[in-house]
């Protein structure tokens, strides 16, 4: 891990939403060129884990509801007359 990798965590713990913004864009103003480039692409690699890291639990979350929702329609179809059960 970098000097600059650990410096964004660091201000990731201390700030948080628009204060994290503002921080990066103080610290960003100290940086030459070059490593206002590197924080840059250390930002955008942690929007793209974040990215992901959502889509999965959306995800996830998707499966969860269509699992629970078939075992809740299993769930009737064993409750229901026997003759109003399916065959399987």
């Amino acid at each position: 891990m970098t000097a600059l990798e650990r410096r964004v965590d660091e201000l990731a713990r201390r700030h948080s939403g628009r204060d994290f913004a503002e921080a990066i864009r103080a610290y960003s103003a100290t940086l030459d060129e070059e490593a206002q480039e590197e924080l840059k692409q250390v930002l955008l690699g942690r929007a793209r884990l974040l990215e992901d890291a959502v889509e999965e639990r959306l995800r996830a979350r998707g499966w969860m509801r269509r699992t629970f929702n078939l075992l809740e329609e299993a769930g009737r179809e064993d409750r229901s007359p026997p003759s109003n059960r399916r065959q399987r």
